[in-house]
């Protein structure tokens, strides 16, 4: 797979998603990614995206406006 963006490879890495929901900014640090080579872009497998959803879901429920979470600690 290549990037949809510079058509630079992509390596198998870890990032820091953030979850922008106007009111609550979600930060999920070391989550699984295909990351471009060139341009730093990064992509989710389905599995991923469907366990950040959840997590995001989750927090939702909280009324905090600012959250720092730990992919693997909130899939584990």
């Amino acid at each position: 797979m290549n990037c949809v963006f510079c058509k630079a490879n992509l390596t198998k890495g870890r990032v820091n998603h953030i979850v922008d929901l106007g009111e609550r900014i979600i930060i999920i640090k070391n989550v699984p990614a295909n990351i471009c080579d060139q341009c730093g872009e990064y992509y989710l497998d389905t599995k991923t995206a469907i366990k950040i959803e959840s997590i995001v879901d989750e927090i939702k429920k909280n009324k905090a406006e600012v959250f720092i979470i730990n992919y693997d600690e909130m899939v584990a």
